[in-house]
């Protein structure tokens, strides 16, 4: 077996490239839809933040404790000392990008490194790094996180731990999200036919706004540690904010969505620009029935995380539930047709434990449906997990995604997206998944609408 030799760190002479912000910003962007970074959201979310902080000049400013929190969903104010994640994801990240300029990115002319002993990205022209064409695919990169078996069961043992648990894997800050929307909107390419088939109609006037309501992940966690299960009016009214030395508010009362949800955000803004126009990001707690009451819509999460969803999931099919014994998520099938189940669900040990440390069919729920009065069009992406979130908002925003769903439920090319419901099952796998793939469908009527 040949081996390929790993980046050379160049000198500080070497390590710089002529790209412009723009040009810095198509390589990653072109990086992270790569089959190395495609399936973990995390390590996406880790680069662009990065590269965001490199092109604004800000690089002092990547410190290990800022990015644990800002982008792996640590506290604040919590001790890197303690907490190896960020060096742990760092050395995952050098291994991924050698993974994809030594495969798919063959060709780049311009490689992006971390160096060890920082988390500042260099652009370095391959030559400099001496790292020219390999004659062999790369290793497959195989990382783990594993964290010490005592923090283990302590985690176990004590609430506020077990949060801090969840919020490590479900976490992404609300700020960066919007940061990178704003940048990767400037980054426009000219749409495939499967885009203009769906996406054509959401801008058929120019610049106009496309609305993304991302996921509350707090909310959902609220409910999970209290075993309650809360509708939109409660959650609009912040009345379960308001119980006295609730011990469960200083998790609540946090800002945070996944980073699924901030990985679909990102590849949306993309598209959007696409079609010269705009995305009008809001995070759930932060929207309002205004807000979402005309113009085009896409909501991302599910119920529990995106209480919005309720407005529109009583005129779809697949519907999120909870299974009344396990309290796991389940998509009921209410119209079963040619030999389907009723029912849709992952393992119930995987929601009460959070344990996703092996594969697993998971499912995901795409719908297209038109406002009543032509008042836009409304786009649900939800999945029974972070990874069937993800996978539905990848099948849409990339091309080759979206022409093979298209494919899948009979549509002609070069005529306009009709309303449909489409069920996605994926292989869940740790930080991942493959094999996304449409096993049910819905049109919807031509007269069927939503909303009053």
């Amino acid at each position: 077996m040949r081996v390929i030799s790993p980046l050379r760190e160049p000198s500080s002479q070497e390590a710089s490239s002529d790209l412009s912000p723009e040009q810095k910003r198509d390589l990653v962007q072109r990086v992270i839809n790569s089959q190395a970074f495609q399936r973990s959201s995390a390590m996406r979310a880790f680069l662009l933040y990065i590269t965001e902080h490199e092109i604004s000049g800000s690089k002092d400013q990547l410190k290990e404790q800022l990015i644990g929190a800002e982008v792996l969903g640590r506290r604040p104010n919590y001790d890197p000392a303690d907490d190896n994640i960020v060096r742990v994801r760092a050395h995952e990240l050098r291994g991924r990008l050698e993974k994809y300029f030594s495969s798919d990115g063959i060709e780049e002319p311009t490689l992006i490194t971390v160096p060890r002993g920082s988390y500042a990205p260099e652009f370095v022209p391959r030559k400099a790094a001496g790292f020219d064409k390999p004659a062999a695919a790369p290793q497959a990169i195989e990382t783990a996180l594993i964290e010490p078996r005592d923090r283990q069961q302590s985690l176990r043992r004590h609430w506020l731990p077990l949060a801090a648990m969840l919020l490590l894997t479900i976490s992404a800050s609300i700020v960066a999200t919007i940061f990178f929307m704003r940048a990767f909107s400037r980054t426009a390419a000219l749409p495939s036919p499967a885009m203009r088939d769906f996406w054509g109609q959401f801008f058929d006037k120019q610049n106009k706004d496309l609305k993304l309501v991302y996921a509350d992940t707090n909310f959902a966690l609220w409910q999970d540690l209290n075993g309650r299960t809360l509708d939109l009016g409660s959650y609009l009214s912040r009345k379960y904010l308001d119980v006295p030395d609730d011990k469960f508010n200083e998790v609540s009362a946090r800002l945070a969505t996944s980073p699924a949800d901030l990985a679909v955000s990102v590849r949306i803004a993309a598209l959007t620009a696409r079609f010269n126009g705009q995305v009008n990001a809001q995070f759930a707690r932060n929207a309002t029935a205004e807000f979402l009451h005309q113009g085009n819509i896409v909501l991302v999460g599910s119920h529990r995380s995106n209480p919005w969803m309720e407005v529109f999931e009583p005129n779809l099919n697949f519907q999120l539930a909870q299974d009344p014994r396990s309290g796991a998520p389940v998509f009921l099938n209410r119209s079963p047709q040619h030999h389907e189940p009723s029912e849709y669900a992952i393992p119930a040990s995987l929601d009460t434990q959070g344990d996703e440390e092996r594969e697993f069919s998971s499912y995901g729920v795409l719908a297209l449906l038109r406002e009543c009065g032509d008042r836009g069009l409304v786009v649900i992406d939800e999945g029974l997990n972070m990874q069937a979130t993800e996978a539905v908002g990848d099948l849409i925003a990339d091309p080759q995604g979206l022409e093979t769903l298209l494919r899948s439920i009979g549509h002609r090319s070069g005529t306009t997206v009709a309303p449909f419901e489409a069920l996605i099952q994926i292989t869940s796998l740790p930080g991942g998944y493959h094999d996304p793939r449409v096993i049910a469908y819905r049109p919807r009527p031509p007269e069927a609408c939503v909303g009053n």
